[in-house]
């Protein structure tokens, strides 16, 4: 009998799927482990144990953190939560709050920040968030003014077989519409008449409701023209000399009767009008009444067409998708404020238009480089790197690959976005490839991680500031789970790791912000589900850990009393927010054992406690790899390779179990000798253990059951064969 023992020092791909059992010879198994829990990959391609997770502040009713950054300095969260917002410092304290906010459903909102100004939308509407000199103010989107007074907002034809007749050209009148069209919505909305705007006061019926002229509408005239041979009614007509231009609505004997779309003076009298097939000299003109036109349109956005489900920025535009009654359509602002959408053919006008191959619906627009569209037919870009400057004329969306997303915001990573295919099982990477030409290209990056997926409902990108040498994602799973990704050099299926995570309770979510990475938790504690916000912390050692002491002035009659000059205090033992709950307790590597949180929030039977002692909920940490069951032997195909002995070796690591089969040991903590009084030290050594047991497919399990930490560099396996 021969023996070989086979070093693992690679766990890049993390948690794969159990199908490897039996793939012993593939390079997967061998850079990747059977099951881990609470684990996350170092960029040494080791495990370590996750952070626990520090207790900042109730949640209420919280759905999401966003982060932003009204100047260089100042980072802020945004609590988004039902009906409401908040809006804290890195501390958790309150800077400003929106009280009644738009929103009843706070996972629709989506947000955008341009440093001062943060757009906030949503099915509900746009709202802007502006900060100026540390005053914060919410208030609905307000477009700019265009030429004229009116508003510089996008406008659609939503109803193309449907004409409106004004009353007047001005001031105060009334608008018929030739089927029914309206509804008391429209009170307080614009819509256009051949260009120009008609502010709706009030609501007759569906087909009447009155208004006012913002400027002057377009003068209808009735012209007597030499001939009418040729003229239609719907051609566009225009005069040669004065470029009068127009449509005919009516053609009655030798008149044509014509609403004005340029030159309000109309045609001069032995002018030449012509139309597509036949012109005439024109004999008289006059101005009548305004006649019924289908040139007519109303704002994209409003209470009664809905308004973009999601945004982005480029190019200093404000770019708005998925809207309910126009999913293909795209609209951006100018680049000359994210607040004007008058569109042109200038180079800094606004750009409304649809797009795509079978009208998409665009669900998710991202800045990553280029500006990438996520639709449920296809994803598509729009080429705005290397300094291009994007306008209306050069305006192009290119579709890249066919698959389609789910309706889950994806994120940008380093020089792509992640997202979730429309399966809602599997997650994708859109990258730039290429080594002289760069293009788009999309790579599913679960394939061998489908059972840590779980119809996933947000997804976190990485902390663009943190200042760890590791960059992680996060998906959160709808059963309140989370896959922790990590990735090395670039997103190939074969160097992209997937470990879960789990807590005493659900993440809900979890969010980049303040260099680091919070998330909202919803635990019951004595009996009450609540959401809490924590954050992760490498130095908390549970979660929602909470310090069980705390120092406060000493006063009489309000009045702090002092010795030399400082204020006496008095400590006190309290974690309030885990009040009649178990927790564990610790300080350092010094685990302390499990307490009953009094109601009071006094934790008791703590006295020897140093002062720097938390609480919290403990988690375990745990790894099992893959057994060596296969090597390269003339016995190959005949006989396994048994399993006998292994080792794990560990870095600065508190104590843990190891289990072979059905026998456990504990390694760490205290050693003969050692003073009981202090903490025990963090270890870096090499454990040995034997496996006994299963022969077929041995067990191994690594696991560190009390608050503390655990990093594997290594882990051999002995076999006989």
């Amino acid at each position: 009998m021969a023996k070989r023992s086979i070093p693992q020092r690679n766990f890049l791909l993390g948690q794969t799927r159990d199908g490897f059992l039996e793939a012993d010879d593939l390079d997967i198994r061998q850079a990747s482990c059977r099951a881990a829990s609470n684990m996350r990959v170092t960029a040494t391609r080791g495990l370590h144990s996750r952070p626990g997770m520090t207790y900042i502040r109730e949640g209420g009713t919280a759905h999401d953190i966003i982060e932003i950054r009204p100047e260089t300095s100042k980072t802020f969260g945004l609590v988004i939560m039902d009906g409401s917002a908040v809006i804290i410092n890195e501390d958790g304290g309150e800077d400003f709050e929106i009280t009644s906010a738009p929103w009843d459903q706070p996972e629709d909102v989506w947000v955008e920040a341009f440093r001062e100004k943060t757009v906030i939308g949503g099915p509900f509407g746009l709202y802007e968030l502006t900060y100026d000199s540390g005053t914060w103010s919410f208030a609905t989107f307000e477009f700019d003014l265009a030429a004229g007074g009116d508003l510089a907002q996008p406008y659609w034809s939503f109803v193309k077989d449907t004409t409106l007749r004004p009353s007047a050209r001005s001031g105060a009148i009334t608008i018929v519409s030739s089927k029914p069209l309206f509804t008391p919505d429209y009170v307080g909305t614009k819509i256009r008449y051949s260009q120009r705007e008609i502010s709706i006061t009030s609501f007759t019926s569906s087909t009447l409701v009155g208004g006012t002229v913002t400027d002057i509408l377009a003068p209808s005239f009735r012209i007597n023209l030499s001939k009418t041979v040729g003229f239609k009614t719907g051609d566009a007509v225009v005069a040669i000399d004065t470029n009068f231009q127009g449509i005919i609505v009516n053609i009655v004997g030798s008149y044509i009767e014509v609403i004005t779309t340029e030159f309000f003076d109309g045609p001069d009298v032995d002018e030449t009008i012509s139309g597509p097939s036949a012109s005439a000299k024109v004999l008289s003109k006059s101005e009548i009444t305004p006649l019924p036109s289908f040139i007519w349109d109303e704002p994209i956005m409003s209470a009664v067409r809905g308004y973009p489900r999601s945004g982005a920025s480029a190019s200093g535009r404000l770019t708005l998708v998925d809207f309910p009654l126009v999913p293909d359509l795209i609209c951006m602002s100018s680049s000359r404020s994210v607040n004007d959408f008058t569109a042109g053919a200038g180079d800094d006008d606004a750009i409304v238009r649809t797009t795509g191959d079978n009208s998409p619906r665009f669900m998710h627009v991202l800045n990553a480089g280029d500006l990438l569209l996520f639709s449920d037919r296809g994803l598509y870009y729009i080429n705005i790197r290397d300094g291009n400057i994007l306008t209306p004329q050069n305006f192009k969306a290119t579709l890249f690959d066919k698959r389609s997303s789910s309706p889950v915001r994806p994120v940008a990573v380093d020089d792509g976005v992640v997202f979730i295919e429309a399966s809602g099982e599997a997650i994708a990477a859109c990258l730039l490839d290429g080594n002289i030409y760069l293009k788009w290209s999309v790579r599913t990056i679960s394939t061998f991680h489908d059972p840590l997926i779980k119809r996933p409902i947000k997804l976190c990108g990485p902390s663009l500031f943190s200042e760890a040498p590791e960059k992680y994602m996060f998906v959160i799973n709808s059963d309140g789970t989370i896959a922790a990704v990590s990735w090395f050099s670039d997103f190939a299926a074969d160097s992209v790791g997937f470990v879960p995570w789990n807590t005493q309770g659900l993440f809900k979510t979890a969010s980049p912000i303040f260099g680091g990475y919070w998330a909202i938790v919803e635990r019951e504690i004595n009996g009450v589900t609540r959401r809490l916000i924590e954050r992760f912390d490498d130095a908390a050692l549970v979660d929602c850990a909470v310090p069980v002491f705390s120092a406060s002035n000493f006063s009489v009659n309000g009045i702090d009393l002092e010795v030399n000059g400082e204020s006496l205090s008095v400590v006190s033992s309290g974690a309030a927010p885990l009040a009649g709950e178990e927790v564990s307790i610790y300080s350092g590597n010094w685990f302390g054992g499990s307490r009953i949180v009094g109601l009071d929030g006094v934790v008791p039977d703590i006295e020897d406690m140093p002062e720097d002692t938390f609480a919290g909920f403990n988690f375990t940490s745990s790894f099992m790899p893959w057994p060596v069951e296969v090597i390269d032997s003339p016995r190959v195909g005949m006989l396994k390779a048994r399993l006998i002995r292994g080792s794990v070796s560990v870095l600065s690591s508190s104590g843990f179990s190891i289990r072979a089969n059905n026998h456990t040991r504990e390694v760490g903590g205290y050693r003969w000798g050692e003073d009981l009084g202090v903490p025990p030290p963090f270890r870096t050594e090499l454990y040995r253990f034997s496996v006994v047991g299963s022969r077929d497919h041995p067990e191994i399990e690594i696991t560190k059951n009390e608050p503390g930490i655990l990093e594997i560099m290594a882990i051999t396996q002995e076999v006989q064969y």
